[in-house]
């Protein structure tokens, strides 16, 4: 009955590998950084894990590091990522490029306004989370909506916490309280009505919840 295979579905949020520029903590937002060594041995084990995870469909942010983690993913799936630009990387404005610890130094009201408010934070063309709830929800609600009932969304840190946040109906400040480092995979299952979460960390897992909640 198809109304009930909309109504359960799985989604695995993979975030992407390592990158040189996380190593290095430069801020990245939609500017490019290639994945690490570490990275790509990151999306390795992710691919060894979804490997056995039923996958039917695998949707990518179109950044160059999400590319490049997606493309080690296909090895182990078998499905070509289909790139959707609504799941690219929170847009860091003018940070971009910049080393974080150079972020208070140069701009400090703008940082401890950052620091006080990220939600709504949206000073020199940063994207607040609402920004980006209003260009990933139509995605997420294409998810819901979708046939394939186990899906996996490579992406990112930030725009991640959105969709899974959409998902599981977060406030604010649930949003902005936890993080996927990037060897994790954040599960949500969805029963009807009933959605929960759970989380992979190096394919090691389920682990309750998400990952490094307050």
């Amino acid at each position: 009955d198809s109304r009930i295979s909309k109504n359960q579905k799985t989604i695995f949020f993979v975030r992407h590998g390592q990158t040189e520029w996380n190593a290095i903590k430069r801020v990245q937002g939609q500017w490019n950084s290639d994945l690490s060594k570490t990275g790509e041995r990151q999306a390795k084990r992710n691919g060894e894990f979804l490997e056995g995870q039923g996958i039917e469909c695998l949707f990518s942010s179109p950044l160059e590091r999400t590319r490049q983690t997606s493309e080690i993913l296909k090895h182990y799936i078998s499905l070509e990522p289909i790139y959707d630009s609504r799941i690219m990387e929170w847009d860091t404005g003018h940070w971009s490029g910049f080393m974080w610890e150079e972020i208070p130094k140069n701009w400090p009201l703008e940082y401890e306004s950052w620091r006080q408010d990220p939600f709504n934070f949206n000073e020199l063309g940063c994207e607040s989370y609402p920004d980006m709830i209003e260009r990933a929800n139509p995605f997420v609600q294409e998810l819901k909506l979708s046939k394939e009932n186990t899906i996996a969304v490579v992406s990112h840190g930030i725009i991640g916490r959105v969709m899974i946040g959409l998902l599981l109906k977060h406030s604010e400040k649930e949003m902005v309280s936890y993080h996927q480092t990037n060897d994790t995979i954040i599960k949500v299952e969805m029963s009807g009505e009933k959605v929960k979460a759970s989380h992979f960390i190096g394919g090691e897992g389920p682990y309750g919840g998400l990952p490094g909640t307050i």
